[in-house]
């Protein structure tokens, strides 16, 4: 078992503090949105005219003041609600203090979730929830987390700046004139803070025992989860929709992907 300093200890502890502010204290219901009903006895066509309206993809359906099922828009036609509703799966409830990342890896596989407050469901999430700004603020404290914890390996790993053999000359001297700019601001920093995600990226590829270290299994696969991370950290910063440029499944495995690095970089 590699030691760490005490000093390392409490930066690595620090991080998963702050790792656990993004991750446990923002709740689904951040994100939710109260769901509207009907009733089992109501005219299949006059309830699609109303979610038509409302612009709702899905209902929930009553039945004597419990919500029992929901109806999905696109599959009412003729006839009562009744011959639409479907009813609860377990796979489709979560609670209302389940934390927002858990609800990101549940529509991985499903189209929407319920929220349960008590015994009665009340909520639904769908995809389209998930350019909230709540999603945001999650998604870019990760980013930047992980930026952080780039930042501590390197200079770990690299005493007097020898990470500067894996850069080209251009991005060093980007990185020194950012160093010389905040510095003449007064700001206790050292050279390796000026590096940019992108010069994170490719001194971590190309040192191969630290890159195995954090459980990257090709320099290939390596920057195409960097490439796809900058674009989402790109559409983050711009306010832009998160999945211009990648799908849902392209989102959530960058996320997947994210989560696996963070837990690697915090057993270095």
């Amino acid at each position: 078992m590699t030691f760490m300093p005490t000093k390392q200890r409490d930066k690595v502890s620090s991080y998963k503090n702050l790792r656990s502010l993004y991750e446990q204290n923002i709740t689904v219901n951040s994100i939710s949105e109260t769901m509207d009903t009907c009733h089992l006895t109501d005219d299949a066509q006059m309830i699609k005219n109303m979610m038509d309206m409302k612009d709702y993809d899905v209902m929930g359906v009553e039945d004597r003041g419990v919500v029992i099922g929901y109806v999905i828009r696109n599959e009412l036609t003729v006839g009562i609600c009744e011959e639409y509703y479907r009813s609860f799966s377990p796979t489709e409830l979560v609670s209302e203090s389940t934390p927002l990342i858990d609800t990101l890896f549940f529509l991985k596989e499903k189209e929407r979730v319920f929220i349960l407050e008590g015994n009665r469901v009340t909520k639904v999430v769908t995809l389209a929830d998930l350019q909230k700004p709540p999603i945001r603020m999650l998604l870019f404290g990760l980013i930047t987390l992980l930026e952080m914890h780039l930042y501590r390996i390197i200079n770990d790993f690299f005493p007097d700046n020898t990470w500067k053999k894996h850069l080209s000359g251009h991005r060093i001297q980007l990185a020194e004139e950012l160093f010389s700019l905040r510095k003449s601001r007064n700001e206790a920093i050292q050279l390796c803070d000026c590096l940019q995600i992108c010069d994170k990226r490719d001194i971590v590829l190309n040192e191969n025992p630290l890159r195995e270290l954090l459980g990257i299994k090709s320099k290939s696969k390596g920057k195409t989860y960097f490439k796809q991370l900058e674009g989402l950290r790109n559409n983050l910063a711009h306010a832009q929709n998160l999945t211009t440029q990648n799908s849902w499944d392209e989102l959530f495995l960058v996320l997947e992907q994210t989560e696996n690095l963070l837990g690697a970089c915090e057993k270095i």
